[in-house]
């Protein structure tokens, strides 16, 4: 069972982060979903809200506005129409 996972955010315009985290909170089209290493394959459209991801103690958070997020084998792929 593996500890973390790799999440990744972009928008059509840059990478925006690329870090591994122990979880993570991300506001889907009809409410937020809770993400923990392992988590079962998923598609999903993206709403607007904040995207709070943990490591080590530290959170990091981003506005999201829109996209979708792919998760898969300890990858979270957010691909966000704005992410700020």
């Amino acid at each position: 069972m593996a500890s973390t996972f790799e999440i990744q955010i972009a928008t059509p315009e840059k990478l925006v982060a690329q870090e591994q985290a122990e979880s993570a909170q991300i506001p889907g089209k009809d409410g937020y979903m809770g993400v923990l290493p392992d988590h079962a394959a998923l598609l999903s459209e993206l709403g607007e809200g904040e995207l709070s991801f943990s490591f080590g103690g530290q959170t990091k958070s981003y506005k999201i506005t829109g996209g979708y997020v792919e998760i898969r084998d300890n990858h979270v792929r957010v691909l966000a129409d704005r992410a700020e």
